[in-house]
């Protein structure tokens, strides 16, 4: 960047050290994005400089993006260490999985359109994989980070390291998930919501005896389990403890379908409905189902979560909750980049959609007097 002011040697040499103790600590952390910096009157006193020469580092550091002048305020830091790479990381469990395509598809068009690019990772659901993938996004100078983070609610999580990236000035927010005490902008659908939604959907098809099959492994499903839980309880019908089933996913596959086979096999009293938390869930349910003998939706009705392309697949016609990946995809990004625009403005947001529930042949009205 050239020098915006002619002058002689021996201003430039002033105010060139001014633009290096400046540029110099950033670098070394003492100055983050959005922190005030010294006045001018302080900058003048602590250089033995005159305010034009001050005022001539500054204008340098603003036209470089290093520092942002903020009229009758002051000058703040508009830059942490490293330059802009205009690179946005996504960090989702499985690149291969029916959520991920519409989220990136969101997030992909907002970038794209602002002139960044997404740079894909996939977590694996596994705590030390999301890590090493977070810290090679720092040292790379990322910036910005949208991430479905691994969290079942309670346990171990990435919280801390986001946190120290949020400080450097990597924006960050999340998906799907949050973190119990820690606050970060995030965009989620209102799972609790959605819990009682489809509770209230089989209460009102009049089915009083329902279970729920739920991965207790991630915070949002077990927020769904809880919505439809306090909903059945709110109408007198709580759930039999044996029939709320969990089981620690999300992958391999397979662990639903064991599950849901040895409740098949030992219980002769059944719910005459299930919850599912996912629409993969519902298909592990469908095969047990079919070894037992038992028809859905006849025999056993069945509501999910989110409305992939499983729930159209033939014979099957699934009543679930569609999960908005692409809205959510596009919101995120939105945030990301205000975030990123506005380094000197803290703010942390919650987005929580409201569900929607789209229905199909998977749940019957339910008539004790005809059955």
């Amino acid at each position: 960047m050239g020098l915006l002011v002619s002058t002689s040697c021996t201003d430039m040499n002033r105010y060139r050290k001014i633009e290096e103790w400046v540029t110099s600590q950033i670098k070394q952390g003492a100055f983050r994005i959005g922190d005030k910096l010294p006045s001018e009157s302080e900058l003048c006193e602590r250089f033995k400089v005159s305010r034009h020469t001050v005022r001539m580092a500054l204008a340098n550091l603003s036209a470089a993006g290093w520092t942002e002048t903020r009229k009758g305020i002051g000058t703040f830091c508009a830059m942490r260490e490293s330059r802009r790479t205009r690179d946005i990381g996504l960090v989702c469990f499985f690149s291969g999985s029916y959520i991920f395509p519409r989220i990136a598809r969101g997030c992909d068009q907002i970038a794209h359109r602002n002139g960044f690019h997404l740079l894909l990772n996939q977590s694996e659901y596994d705590l030390a994989k999301e890590r090493d993938i977070l810290l090679k996004l720092r040292k790379r100078g990322i910036d910005g980070i949208i991430i479905e983070p691994v969290f079942d609610g309670e346990g171990p999580s990435n919280a801390e390291l986001l946190g120290e990236m949020e400080r450097e000035g990597i924006p960050v927010v999340l998906l799907d998930n949050g973190f119990s005490g820690r606050e970060f902008t995030r965009v989620c659908m209102d799972d609790a919501a959605g819990g009682r939604l489809v509770a209230a959907h089989l209460w009102e098809k009049g089915h009083r005896r329902i279970g729920i099959l739920h991965d207790r492994s991630y915070l949002p499903k077990r927020l769904r389990r809880d919505g439809a839980v306090a909903e059945l309880t709110a109408r007198g019908a709580e759930p039999r403890p044996e029939w709320v089933l969990g089981y620690e996913g999300p992958a391999p596959a397979g662990r639903a379908l064991t599950v849901m086979d040895g409740f098949f096999a030992r219980t002769e009293e059944r719910p005459t409905a299930f919850i599912c938390s996912s629409d993969e869930e519902s298909m592990e349910l469908y095969k047990a189902a079919e070894s037992h003998g038992i028809r859905i939706p006849h025999d056993l009705s069945v509501i999910s979560f989110d409305n992939s392309s499983l729930a159209e697949l033939p014979g099957i016609s699934l009543t679930s909750v569609d999960h908005p990946g692409q809205y959510m995809g596009e919101l995120a990004t939105q945030l990301l980049l205000e975030k990123s625009l506005n380094p000197g403005i803290a703010c942390q947001t919650t987005s929580l959609i409201t569900p929607r529930l789209v229905e199909r042949g998977s749940v019957r009205t339910f008539s004790a007097r005809a059955d």
